[in-house]
């Protein structure tokens, strides 16, 4: 029957049990007799592929999954897909969950069934959302997601692709490989000064491609590093490049040389071009921990005691909490620790805590 297919309803299922999926694949084809289009996604960033290219009537999210739980992604679907139809999945439906869910925008929790007979009501349940589903009006997406979640969210699944970004006048390329980002490109800016660059705009499109391996690999920092440094040289009002990214890059003045060392202009007073340098490859990271906004640990690399790390994550939190209360100047959420040695960086934010350790490298023998 013509149009038949596009009358389905499209529901999509996120869980990392690949066998849980298949099983939910066949068991509610059947029962819905053909009228569910069902659609599985085995982590956050096959989720996401399949959002940007469809219209789900139901999203249903399992709450204990790796790299960011089920909430974490509900907030994020909520800001990004505004209006978008989710249900969350779960072993054991507590207080604290329902609460969770309900603050995050979810329309539904529901527990596991341990009978097979138990799917039924999951299945009505999913069943009688979809059916209340707009039938008219608009449909589309919210551009409130930053460059930097995109990124987070490809490098902490180890996934490969490029990150595409566009503006009116600004065009460029993130390679990511395996979770790190070796390459950026804007005109004929590149390495770091284009990465920093591309995540400084201020509002645009971006495309997630297939992966390319690039002609040069020009970034070799371990990626939380380089969105904290991008966060705080934005901050410092840091100019990388003008709007036209395929304008020549800015000669240094005279006299000074570009061999090891990596020049950012900062032309915040007009005529007065302020450098600010970082030796190329003088950072070294050394500790990196992140977590979730309630403490949960997401990512460790190296660090020595961990516990340590996380108890100095919470008093910063608690002190960023007492300065913002104590004094008008709005949310403080980094702390930035200079010594001879290197450098230590605290961030905490609703969703995440970062913190990264990194120290000077030993100088070249002359």
């Amino acid at each position: 029957m013509p149009g038949a297919a596009n009358s389905r309803k499209q529901i999509m299922f996120v869980d990392d049990d690949a066998p849980f999926l298949a099983a939910i694949r066949e068991l509610f084809g059947e029962m819905s007799h053909g009228s569910w289009e069902i659609f599985t996604a085995e982590n956050h960033a096959q989720a996401l592929g399949l959002l940007h290219k469809r219209h789900m009537d139901v999203v249903i999210l399992d709450i204990s999954m790796p790299v960011m739980d089920g909430f974490q992604f509900l907030r994020l679907l909520s800001r990004t897909y505004v209006g978008q139809q989710i249900v969350m999945l779960t072993g054991r439906a507590t207080e604290e969950a329902r609460q969770a869910c309900q603050e995050g925008g979810a329309a539904l929790l529901l527990e596991k069934p341990v009978k097979p007979e138990g799917f039924a009501d999951i299945f009505a349940a999913i069943d009688a959302l979809s059916d209340g589903r707009s039938q008219s009006g608009f449909r589309g997406i919210m551009q409130r997601v930053g460059l930097q979640e995109v990124l987070q969210l490809e490098c902490l699944g180890r996934k490969s692709s490029v990150l595409e970004i566009f503006t009116g006048k600004t065009r460029g390329r993130v390679f990511i490989c395996d979770g790190s980002i070796i390459h950026a490109q804007s005109g004929l800016f590149q390495g770091e000064v284009a990465l920093y660059g591309l995540l400084a705009l201020r509002g645009g499109e971006f495309n997630l491609l297939p992966f390319v391996e690039p002609a040069h690999r020009t970034i070799a920092g371990h990626w939380e590093f380089l969105l904290m440094e991008a966060a705080r040289l934005i901050d410092e009002g840091t100019t990388f490049f003008q709007a036209d990214s395929t304008a020549t890059p800015p000669s240094p003045p005279q006299g000074e040389e570009r061999i090891g060392e990596r020049k950012f202009f900062d032309q915040s007073e007009p005529g007065v071009p302020a450098v600010r340098h970082i030796p190329v490859s003088a950072a070294r990271i050394d500790e990196v921990a992140l977590c979730s906004g309630a403490g949960e640990v997401l990512y460790d690399w190296q660090c020595n005691p961990l516990e340590s790390r996380l108890r100095l994550l919470e008093q910063v939190e608690t002190q960023a909490a007492e300065l913002s209360a104590s004094i008008p100047i709005g949310r403080f959420d980094r702390l930035e620790i200079l010594t001879a040695e290197g450098r230590i960086v605290c961030q905490v934010q609703p969703d995440r805590r970062l913190f990264v350790r990194s120290s000077l490298a030993a100088p070249e023998p002359a």
